[in-house]
This record gives C-alpha cells, sequence and structure tokens, in this order.
C-alpha cells in the first residue's frame, strides 16, 4: 500500500525484516507483527490513518485498543487456512464496537488455496452476510506434464465493472491492466462465472436496498445495472454493517492491492459518516461528543503509549472533537490530573514529523504527558465538564506467568522502573508479588508474549534481570484432625558474620478442620495463657546495678513483644518443612527463653521457625525418625472450563482424567458454528455466493 500510495520507493518483505510497519528488532527476528503501527498516507485525493495490528492471540490488546479508535477495518484471511480461531476473536472485537469492515482474502497464489470455502466459512463461523465483489482468475498451466488441478492465480475480475484485472511482475504491481469481459473474452467460463457472481451480487443487494430492487424492476437485466449505482449500495450496506464486501489477491505477487486500497475509499466511512462517539459525565448522565462542528471543545482518546529512549514516553491519541493544538495545557479526566502538550507529531511507523496541531478524526502522538496511560481522557484545561470521560479500553487478564529476578540487590529499582513501563506500554500484562514465595511475577496473554516481554527488559530497557518459571506453592499439614504435636524445648544458637544469635522455644502444633466456605485457613500463633509461668522470659547475662537492671527488663519486655510479632508473621507465611505456607495447623507457644543481647528478633524467627518445621515433622509421633515424617503435602485444585471442539472432546478427557489427574465434573453441549448457523438464519434468508475453488 505505501509504495503505491508513494510514500516509499520500495515494497518491503516480512520474511526479509526490512517492512516499514514492523520496525521493532523483536518483530524483524520473528517475521510477524507484535506491535500495532500507525502511518498515514493520500489516496484517490483521500487521507488514510492506517493502524496496522498483530494477528497473534498473545497481542490481543494491540487489536483491541486500535479497533476503540478506528472507523473502519480490513479483515485479512488466509485463502488457504479460512477463518481461524483469531479471526473470530478480532471479528467479535470489531463487532462489539460496531465498526464497518471489508475482507481480503490473501495468499491465492498458495497450493490449496479457496477463495469459496472461504466465503462459506465467512457465513458459517463469523456469522456475517459476505458480499464477493471480485472473483479470482485461475488459468491452467500450458505444460503438456500438467493436470487439470494445476492453476496458477494471475488476477482478479471485478464484478461490479465485468473487467479482467491483471498486474505486471516487471513493475512489481505498479501497472495495472483492465480488460472488459464479455462475450468475445477468450475464457468464455470465466465470462460465465463472472455472470453468475454479478448475478447473485444484484440479488443480494436487491433483498436489502430499495433503490437496487427499484433500479431492477425497472430494467428487468442484472448486468443492466450501472456500476456505479451497485457501488452506493454496496457503501450504504457496509457503513450500516449489513454486509461486508469481500475481495481477493495475493499481496506476496503484488494482486489486488490497489483494488483494496480503492474499496477502503468507496466503501468504509470518513469520520464524519461515523456515530457520534458517546461521553459519560460523573453523574452518569450520556454525551454525544463530536457532532457541534469547529467550535465544539477538545474530547481526545489516548490508545497507545510507547516508550521511546530519547522522547520518553509518546501517548498515541484519537481526537473525537475540536483541534488539539501544539503546547496546550489539557486536563485528563480519568485521573484528574493536568498535562502539557509539549510537541504532537505525524507518525510513519517509526518516523516522525512534527506537526502544529491534531484535528477532529485524526490519529496523532503527543510528546510531554506524565500520568496518561491507555484508555484515559484527555480534554480542553479550560473545559467545566471536568468529569466527561468517553468509555475505556477493555483490557484482558494476564494468563501466562514467570518469575522476574534482578541480579542483584543494585538491579531492583531499574528492574521495577522499567516493568513500569513496559505496563504502561502493554497493559495486557501485569506484575504481583506471590504472597506463597515471594517471587516477582510477570503475566502475560502466552508464552511468545512473556517472551517478547522479556527480549525488551534486557535489549530495550538494559536491566539486568532473569526471567524463570514460577514456582507452584504447595500446602503443608498433619494428617489426621484433633492430632497435637508438641516440641518442648528447641534452641538455636548460631554464629552469623561473627554476631552469635541465640534463643529457645517450646512450641505445640494442633491440626484443624478445615471450614468448608474457605480454601485456606490461615495458621493462627497464639501465646499460652498469662498465668503459665513458662512464658515469663528467662533471662541470662551478668548483673548489674539496679538502674541497669530495670533498663534490661524493660528492654527484654520489649524483645520479647517484638519476638512474638515475629513468630505470628513467621507461622502464617513459612511454618512448613518445603519452605512454603503450612495450613490448618494452631501454633501455641509455650516457653520462650533469651539470651541478653543475642536473642535477637532474627534469632527468635529462626528459633520459632525451627520448632515449628520439627513439630509438624513429628505430626504427634515422638517417636518418628530424623528422616521420617508424618507430614502431608496438599497439591493446589484449580476449577477449569475448557471449550474444545466434539471431535477432541476424548482427547482432552483423557489428558485432564489421565495425564492431570483431574477430574471432570460435567459435559454441557456447547457448539459457536451452531449458534453462529442459528443467528444467522435468524437473521433471514442471504443466499451466499462462493465462486467454485479449482485448488
Amino acid at each position: 500500500m505505501l509504495h503505491y500510495a508513494g510514500y516509499t520507493r520500495r515494497i518491503g518483505d516480512v520474511d526479509s525484516g526490512d517492512t516499514i510497519m514492523d520496525y521493532m528488532k523483536q518483530e524483524r527476528e520473528r517475521g510477524i507483527t507484535i506491535t500495532s503501527a500507525a502511518i498515514t498516507f493520500g489516496w484517490n485525493d483521500h487521507r488514510i490513518n492506517l493502524i496496522d495490528t498483530p494477528g497473534h492471540v498473545d497481542f490481543t490488546i494491540e487489536v483491541e485498543r486500535s479497533i476503540r479508535v478506528l472507523d473502519g477495518a480490513v479483515t485479512i484471511l488466509d485463502a488457504v487456512a479460512g477463518v481461524e480461531a483469531q479471526t473470530e476473536t478480532v471479528w467479535q472485537q470489531a463487532a462489539r464496537h460496531g465498526i464497518p469492515r471489508i475482507a481480503f482474502v490473501n495468499k491465492m497464489d498458495r497450493a490449496g488455496a479457496g477463495f469459496g470455502r472461504t466465503v462459506r466459512e465467512m457465513r458459517a463461523r463469523l456469522g456475517c452476510r459476505p458480499v464477493v465483489v471480485q472473483i479470482p482468475v485461475m488459468e491452467s498451466l500450458s505444460s503438456a506434464s500438467s493436470t487439470a488441478s494445476d492453476t496458477v492465480f494471475n488476477g482478479v475480475v471485478d464484478v461490479l465493472t465485468m473487467e479482467v484485472l491483471r498486474w505486471d511482475s516487471d513493475s512489481k504491481g505498479a501497472k495495472l491492466t483492465k480488460v472488459p469481459l464479455d462475450t468475445s473474452y477468450p475464457d468464455q467460463s470465466l465470462f460465465q462465472e463472472a455472470v453468475r457472481a454479478r448475478t447473485a451480487l444484484v440479488e443480494q443487494l436487491s433483498a436489502l436496498d430499495e433503490h437496487i430492487i427499484e433500479l431492477f424492476l425497472t430494467l428487468e437485466d442484472h448486468m443492466a445495472i450501472e456500476a456505479k449505482d451497485l457501488q452506493a449500495a454496496i457503501r450504504r450496506l457496509t457503513l450500516s454493517s449489513t454486509i461486508v464486501p469481500v475481495l481477493c489477491g495475493a499481496s506476496f505477487r503484488n494482486i489486488g492491492v490497489q483494488p483494496l486500497m480503492d474499496s477502503v475509499v468507496d466503501y468504509l466511512p470518513s469520520p464524519d459518516e461515523r456515530p457520534a462517539a458517546v461521553g459519560r459525565m460523573a453523574d452518569g448522565k450520556q454525551v454525544k461528543i463530536g457532532n457541534e462542528g469547529a467550535k465544539e471543545r477538545l474530547c481526545a482518546l489516548a490508545f497507545k503509549v510507547i516508550h521511546d529512549a530519547r522522547r520518553g514516553p509518546m501517548v498515541f491519541v484519537r481526537v473525537y472533537a475540536g483541534q488539539l493544538n501544539e503546547r496546550a495545557q489539557l486536563w485528563n479526566s480519568t485521573t484528574h490530573s493536568k498535562e502539557r502538550a509539549n510537541k504532537l507529531l505525524q507518525m510513519y511507523a517509526m518516523d516522525v514529523e512534527e506537526i502544529p496541531h491534531i484535528a477532529r478524526g485524526n490519529i496523532g502522538v503527543i510528546l510531554g504527558l506524565k500520568d496518561t496511560r491507555t484508555g484515559d481522557t484527555l480534554l480542553d484545561a479550560h473545559d467545566p465538564r471536568k468529569g466527561l470521560a468517553l468509555s475505556g479500553i477493555k483490557v484482558p487478564s494476564p494468563v501466562f506467568f514467570a518469575s522476574v529476578e534482578p541480579l542483584s540487590t543494585s538491579d531492583e529499582k531499574p528492574v521495577e522502573e522499567a516493568i513500569k513501563a513496559l505496563i504502561r506500554e502493554d497493559p495486557s500484562l501485569g506484575v504481583r508479588v506471590d504472597e506463597d514465595t515471594g517471587q516477582t511475577l510477570l503475566g502475560g496473554m502466552g508464552e511468545l508474549h512473556l517472551e517478547v516481554a522479556q527480549d525488551r527488559l534486557l535489549n530495550d530497557f538494559k536491566v539486568k534481570a532473569e526471567m524463570g518459571r514460577m514456582r507452584i506453592s504447595f500446602k503443608e499439614t498433619m494428617r489426621g484432625l484433633g492430632v497435637v504435636s508438641v516440641v518442648p524445648s528447641w534452641e538455636y544458637d548460631r554464629e552469623i558474620l561473627g554476631k552469635r544469635a541465640r534463643a529457645k522455644v517450646g512450641i505445640s502444633v494442633e491440626r484443624m478442620e478445615a471450614q468448608e466456605d474457605q480454601q485456606e485457613t490461615p495458621t493462627p500463633v497464639e501465646d499460652s495463657p498469662k498465668d503459665d509461668k513458662s512464658t515469663s522470659p528467662k533471662q541470662h547475662g551478668k548483673g548489674g546495678k539496679v538502674t541497669q537492671a530495670k533498663e534490661e527488663e524493660e528492654y527484654h519486655h520489649h524483645e520479647e513483644h517484638d519476638g512474638n510479632e515475629f513468630v505470628i508473621s513467621l507461622g502464617e507465611h513459612h511454618a512448613a518443612s518445603t519452605d512454603d505456607r503450612a495450613t490448618l495447623l494452631k501454633v501455641r507457644l509455650t516457653d520462650l527463653e533469651l539470651f541478653g543481647a543475642d536473642s535477637s528478633p532474627a534469632a527468635i524467627s529462626a528459633c520459632v521457625s525451627g520448632a515449628v518445621t520439627e513439630a509438624i515433622r513429628l505430626g504427634g509421633n515422638l517417636s518418628a525418625t530424623e528422616g521420617g515424617s508424618n507430614s502431608v503435602l496438599l497439591e493446589p485444585l484449580m476449577d477449569v472450563r475448557v471449550e474444545v471442539a466434539e471431535k477432541d472432546v476424548g482427547t482432552v478427557i483423557g489428558d485432564i482424567s489421565g495425564t492431570r489427574r483431574g477430574r471432570v465434573l460435567s459435559l454441557d453441549g456447547h457448539s459457536s458454528d451452531e449458534e453462529s448457523q442459528a443467528a444467522a438464519e435468524s437473521e433471514g434468508e442471504f443466499l451466499v455466493y462462493a465462486p467454485p475453488d479449482t485448488t
């Protein structure tokens, strides 16, 4: 598109890693689109703001936030694979925002390509009304050894104008020839198929558009209706999301690109043709945005943030009302903070152009915003509607996790700042600290998502960290309800960095019954009753003056208080032999003996930890050997819902029941294809035309 629009002199190749839109190092290495990229170019006296979005499921947030601000979409389908699972996801995202769409069936030059099959799948799986406006020109090879199935894709037929379009390979598709398709055309089978396609097109439009049915009743000939009338009807029905025009081509061989760009101008809406955006005030009142013309105050939506090492945060915005000027004072109604637009940029993938303003309906980038994030609403700082906010962007929750560990203490702060910047760019990433294991976990939408995040942390943000697997926390308890395990005396005596640490405690651990309304019961830690003399701390050390003895007594009283606090914290989190959390246990402190300054809070904590671990190991059996254990590990249980095709049900059940030792609770019949077909039938009869496939 960019080459034919005159933006670039060369055509990039995904496999070679030299495309303009896939500019990130990670994208060029993997040959896929990872982040959405915006560019502006002209075509047929129209300005087009193009956003190229990824097709991989791990980067679905890029599609979601791009669709939120677009006026129309082009869905690229693989002629060999047809409608894929991610195609359905993206289609539902566009439908949720009411975005008009056209479809382009790509890779028609591949073996096994099926244009007709793909059109039928669109009706069955997407539930839309596909209207074929082009059919492929498939020609047999001229060699004597070729069979009937040896065909090659050489062009397309424009069903509206009844012309055969062919592209010159020497000019890389820049030269396009059009030949009328009529009764004198050499390939009469192609002409007959084109007549069937145009007849089906007119009948489909007649059932949905009053103007076309009037023309047909007047002319009584499918071929007599002019192309401009059909084009106008297709535009009306596309803008209302009633139909989806379907085109075909092979972008690798530069076939079908210019007609696709023409279709974007002819069939997709301009900002003025889209319904007014709806904002919501703080009191819940809805307000229409962008229908008052040039006099309306500024209202824009931040839909993407990227971090640039030289420019800082770059915030992508779509202006819905008014005009955004350079150095304007802004009000972020989402965070309730003031911002300043230091510079405005027009993006050309990785290249930029500084501009004085961003007009209504356009997309641009703001430099200088400090607190603005994806989904925030920006208003004029003097706008009295401080609580006005546009609908935000739906962010999916992370489903895959990996641990992030700084290599040293000095690396903790840079790693933390880098993760914050990464999450500001990609809100589908998430970070949390696991309470059980103490690991810092970075969450994403899949393994590839986390792999790219790791690559960016190390190479783009230059931090020193390692990413690995998250540890699964097992629970531990004693066997048998009501079991009491007693460790009457446990002493801790170590020398750490030249300083002695010493304490002595007695511990009692009791197994409790699990509560039905709780999946996890915390481990309480209690002192013995106050009248039990065993709980009074025994002091060991040198004597002294009365005043000194008083001070020492007060110090040890404070020490005991801090020690018990540490014991409680330790019992709740680390009272287990596997350094994981114990559960269903009541821990009672029966004795505490201190040794002056040697009995620091850390020493008391370590002593109690060892005593509780020993009590759990004994499990009430004082004769247990040193290597034996009367404790039991409790594995985590997950409640999982699986949606799978009927043909794979047996395989999935076998994996759950056998390999993963799970239990299937119920099987519910559910078929998205059947639902789509039922929804399609409820919309009324719609006859789908799909040309026969030759491969």
